[in-house]
C-alpha cells in the first residue's frame, strides 16, 4: 500500500515538472527569438585593396668602364651625391699613349710616301728614259742597214747565209731594246699609278683608325657622371685593375621613388590607373605618405604559393608618390600599401553579414517587423570587407536582423537582444 502512494507522488511530480517546463518553452516561444537588430546609416563607403610592396628607383642606371687599366682618382661612396659631367675617377692608360705616338710616327712615314708616289717622276729621270730610247734608237737604226747590206750580198753570192742570220738576229734584238725603252718612256711621263696611289692610302686611312680608336679610349679613361643622382652602390675600389665593361657603381635619382607590388589577380580588375592610395608601415612610423597608381603590368605571374600547397598568381602594380615628403622613404623599404578603389559619397549602408541570397540568385535582409522576421528584397552594389551599399529596398528606417541564424523563416518571432543599437560605420 505504501508503494502503490510512493508510485502515485512520483507520477505527480513528473507531471508537475512538465507542466512546468511546457509553460516555460511557451513563455519563451511568446517572447520570440532573441535577435541583434540594427539599422542602416548613410556615410562615405571605400572599397579599398590591402597589400604590401617594396620601395624601388626607377631612374637608377649602372656605370661600367669604356676601357681596361688601373682605376685612379675614385673616391665616391655610396650616399654621395654627383652632378652630371662631374669627373669622379680616371682610368690610367698608359700603355694608350705609348701606342698613339707610334702610330704617330707611322702615319709620317706613310704619309711621305703617299707624297712621294702622288709627285710622279722627277724631270731628270724622264731625260735620261728619253736618252736611253735615243741610245735604243741609233742602235736600232745601225743594226737595220747592217742586215740591209748584207742582205744584198747574199743576194749576189758575197755573203753567206750565217752571216745574213747573225745581222737579223742583231736588228731583232735592238728592236726589242727599242720597244721597251719606249714603253720605259711612257710610263715614266704618264705619272703614278692609281694602284700604288690607293694603297699608299689605304695604310695611312688603316692609321688613322686605329688611332682614333686609341684617342676615343684616351678621352673615355676618364670617368664621368652620366647624370645627377646619388650613389646607391659601388662595386670597384681604388687602385683596382679593372677589364672594359666592369661595372664600378650605380646612380639613382632618390627624388623619384616608387612602389612595387604584387596584387592578386581577383582584385586587378578593380584598379585604374590614378586611383590614389595611402603608404603606411613600421618603417615610417605614424608618418603616413599619399601615392597613385602609375602602371599595372600588362602580364600577370603564377608562382608556387610558400607552403607548397597550390599556385599563386599575381600582377605587378606600380605607385608614384604624390608627397612632397619623402625623406622618411628609402630604396628596398617593405610598406603597407592601402588602395582605394571606389569611394561613395553618402551611402546607404548596411553590414555585410546581414545580406543575404536567396534561391533565385537575389539579394534580401531580414528585418524586424511587429515582433517577427520578415525578407526585405534589396539591390546592392559596392562592398568592402565590412559594409554593403543598398541602392534600393531600405528607406533607413527598418529594424535589420544582423547575422541571421540559418533556420530563420519568414514570420519567425524575434526578439531584440539587449544592447542592440544602431550600426555606426
Amino acid at each position: 500500500m505504501k508503494k502503490r502512494w510512493w508510485i502515485i507522488g512520483s507520477v505527480a511530480v513528473v507531471l508537475v515538472v512538465g507542466v512546468v517546463g511546457v509553460n516555460m518553452m511557451g513563455s519563451k516561444q511568446a517572447m520570440g527569438l532573441p535577435v541583434n537588430i540594427g539599422v542602416a546609416t548613410k556615410s562615405a563607403l571605400e572599397s579599398k585593396i590591402l597589400t604590401s610592396g617594396v620601395v624601388t628607383v626607377e631612374d637608377k642606371q649602372k656605370l661600367f668602364t669604356n676601357v681596361t687599366g688601373t682605376l685612379r682618382e675614385f673616391s665616391v661612396k655610396e650616399g654621395d651625391k654627383v652632378k652630371k659631367g662631374q669627373v669622379i675617377g680616371k682610368i690610367d692608360t698608359t700603355d694608350v699613349e705609348s701606342r698613339i705616338l707610334d702610330l704617330e710616327a707611322q702615319l709620317e712615314l706613310a704619309k711621305a710616301n703617299l707624297a712621294k708616289v702622288q709627285a710622279g717622276n722627277e724631270p731628270e729621270e724622264v731625260a735620261q728614259e728619253r736618252e736611253r730610247l735615243s741610245q735604243a734608237q741609233r742602235e736600232y737604226d745601225t743594226n737595220k742597214r747592217e742586215y740591209d747590206r748584207i742582205s744584198q750580198l747574199h743576194a749576189s753570192g758575197a755573203s753567206t747565209l750565217q752571216e745574213l742570220d747573225k745581222a737579223k738576229s742583231a736588228v731583232d734584238s735592238s728592236l726589242s731594246t727599242l720597244n721597251v725603252a719606249k714603253q720605259q718612256l711612257a710610263l715614266k711621263q704618264k705619272g703614278p699609278r692609281k694602284e700604288e696611289v690607293a694603297s699608299q692610302q689605304a695604310q695611312i686611312n688603316k692609321l688613322l683608325v686605329e688611332k682614333g680608336q686609341l684617342d676615343k679610349e684616351r678621352v673615355q679613361s676618364v670617368v664621368v657622371a652620366p647624370a645627377d643622382g646619388t650613389v646607391i652602390a659601388r662595386a670597384a675600389d681604388n687602385g683596382q685593375y679593372v677589364n672594359k665593361g666592369t661595372e664600378i657603381l650605380t646612380l639613382a635619382n632618390l627624388d623619384h621613388l616608387l612602389i612595387e607590388a604584387d596584387i592578386n589577380e581577383s582584385d586587378v580588375n578593380k584598379l585604374g590607373l590614378g586611383q590614389s592610395a595611402v603608404i603606411e608601415g613600421t618603417t615610417l612610423g605614424k608618418q603616413k605618405l599619399n601615392a597613385k597608381v602609375s602602371r599595372i603590368a600588362p602580364i600577370a605571374t603564377t608562382t608556387q604559393s610558400s607552403s607548397g600547397q597550390g599556385e599563386k598568381t599575381r600582377v605587378k602594380v606600380t605607385l608614384e608618390p604624390t608627397s612632397s615628403e619623402l625623406a622618411a622613404l628609402k630604396p628596398g623599404f617593405h610598406v603597407d600599401i592601402n588602395i582605394t578603389v571606389e569611394k561613395i559619397e553618402n551611402a546607404l549602408q548596411v553590414p555585410i553579414e546581414s545580406i543575404q541570397q536567396d534561391t533565385d540568385g537575389s539579394t534580401f535582409v531580414w528585418v524586424a517587423a511587429n515582433g517577427a522576421a520578415k525578407k526585405q528584397k534589396v539591390e546592392t552594389g559596392m562592398e568592402n570587407e565590412l559594409f554593403s551599399h543598398i541602392r534600393s529596398g531600405l528607406n533607413g528606417d527598418e529594424q535589420i536582423i544582423l547575422s541571421p541564424s540559418d533556420g530563420m523563416a519568414e514570420g519567425t518571432p524575434v526578439m531584440p537582444m539587449s544592447g542592440s543599437a544602431p550600426m555606426g560605420m
